[in-house]
């Protein structure tokens, strides 16, 4: 009988200690839950801010500028749907995707106010990316941490 006793204090004893490391690790997924949902927030902020910025510069028709490439030669952009545009050739037409084909050198333009608009629309565009990659970084972190949680709160 009093060995029983003492084996039901030690098993309690255990009990408390594993509740006070699990209360603990509660407390530091809440603190990284925080830091999480402050640094998505953030992220959206900036996500707000490019998207702005990028509606403010607008979209401008490529359809018939002039261009170059250095394997086909001069072309004039004959076709545009969206972001990818159709450019012909002497003896080709070859479909590229803007701002990128500009702004990567693919394609070649004389006039500096439209390269300096395409060179900006693809570094708002390149800065949207990344953001948009961060908050699905943070949102699979958040869904780490959750799956985290559950598991300790099953064992408290």
């Amino acid at each position: 009988m009093g060995l029983e006793l003492e084996n039901e204090e030690t098993a309690e004893t255990a009990t408390k200690k594993k509740t006070k490391k699990t209360r603990e690790m509660l407390e530091e997924c809440d603190r990284k839950m925080q830091e999480l949902q402050k640094q998505r927030a953030d992220c959206v902020t900036s996500l707000d801010e490019l998207m702005s910025e990028n509606e403010k510069l607008g979209e401008r028709s490529a359809l018939n500028l002039e261009v170059e490439h250095h394997k086909f030669g001069k072309g004039e952009i004959i076709h545009q749907d969206g972001k990818y545009v159709d450019v012909q050739f002497d003896t080709v037409v070859k479909k590229f995707v803007l701002p990128a084909a500009i702004a990567e050198k693919f394609l070649i333009l004389e006039d500096e106010e439209i390269l300096n608009y395409y060179l900006r629309s693809d570094e708002i565009h390149n800065k949207i990316l990344k953001v948009q990659l961060q908050i699905r970084s943070i949102d699979f972190a958040v869904e780490r941490l959750n799956d985290s949680i559950e598991k300790l709160g099953h064992r408290a």
